[in-house]
């Protein structure tokens, strides 16, 4: 009977034993062992054997990610300026046995380095760039809390600056001087889209004139080409025909006759000198050419120039006309016979 009651006692205490010698941990939580007060080691999600009476599990702790926020921090900026900024930190256990046996409080001291490290980066910045720059002060922010956890077993992942509170006088101040600097931009903006029209204008009109030098510079060109073309072709006619010397003489004559018409037809008050040896001349070898002669002449002009000779003036019979003669001193004494 004692044996019985022995045997079932013992079997009692062996099962009890080995129950309690598998411990399962959960996923997403590690447990730290310590046998006889001292670190055993580390168990990970899953069954773990133990010994019963001789380890004990010290603490479990979750290794997600978890999240630390800290209410607004007062900060002085580089250029003395008084804000409050929050923050929020993103933070997991990489190392249990350092978390539990190299820092006293996590919680605590992952709050008091955060805020340090705000307080630190917040001073070094002016409000401008704190403003602007939040991206590079959480970088810098991350690093310094990367430094400090190191040895904690802590691994920091995010670090987010929260709301920046600044005063209501230097934000007055902030939205004037942003007025003025808008303004400044769009008076560079207009003068410079001036200049640039009136540059665009100055090209266009050099532009222009240099199209318009070319064009009068060709045309100059096929006009002297057009005359010396005209003065070539005469030229021949006059050399290859043979009452051509007497057709450019005739030429000359008219010529030399319309511009004394159109001089004294001009209304002004005019004088003109003129050889009286050469009047009889020219008018000689007007009547001394034939009808014949001329219109002969005259057909063999280039391009089909017409001639000015009137009907009438081409039925005149030749006729010899004397040389002009001055008149003597006693000739301009003696009474006219009218």
């Amino acid at each position: 009977m004692e044996a019985t009651i022995f045997s079932i006692a013992f079997a009692l205490l062996s099962g009890t034993y080995i129950y309690r010698s598998f411990r399962i941990i959960e996923e997403g939580q590690v447990a730290l062992v310590e046998r006889f007060g001292k670190y055993q080691k580390t168990m990970e999600p899953g069954i773990n054997i133990v010994l019963p009476f001789l380890d004990r599990i010290a603490l479990i702790k979750s290794s997600r990610e978890q999240v630390l926020e800290i209410s607004p921090q007062p900060c002085t900026t580089s250029d003395s300026v008084s804000v409050s900024v929050s923050g929020v930190m993103y933070w997991q256990i990489s190392d249990l046995k350092d978390a539990r046996y190299n820092i006293e409080n996590v919680d605590k001291s992952l709050m008091v380095s955060l805020a340090t490290q705000i307080q630190t980066q917040i001073g070094r910045c002016d409000l401008d760039h704190i403003i602007g720059g939040q991206e590079r002060i959480n970088e810098e922010i991350l690093q310094g809390m990367s430094n400090d956890t190191k040895a904690w077993g802590i691994k920091v992942l995010r670090v987010r600056l929260g709301e920046i509170t600044i005063p209501t006088s230097v934000l007055q101040s902030m939205e004037k001087q942003k007025a003025a600097e808008i303004e400044k931009k769009a008076m560079i903006s207009r003068s410079e889209g001036e200049k640039t029209s009136e540059i665009k204008k100055a090209e266009a009109v050099a532009l222009s004139n240099k199209v318009l030098a070319e064009s009068e510079r060709q045309v100059r060109l096929e006009q002297t080409e057009a005359m010396a073309l005209s003065i070539e072709r005469i030229a021949d006619a006059i050399a290859n025909h043979p009452n051509g010397q007497e057709a450019v003489q005739y030429l000359l004559a008219q010529k030399y006759l319309e511009m004394g018409q159109a001089i004294g037809e001009s209304p002004s008050s005019k004088v003109l000198f003129m050889d009286p040896k050469s009047i009889p001349g020219a008018i000689q070898s007007l009547l001394a050419m034939s009808d014949s002669k001329i219109t002969e002449a005259l057909a063999k002009q280039p391009y089909g120039a017409v001639s000015n000779i009137s009907p009438t003036a081409r039925n005149l019979p030749v006729q010899e006309v004397k040389p002009f003669k001055p008149a003597s001193d006693s000739e301009k004494g003696s009474p006219s016979n009218n």
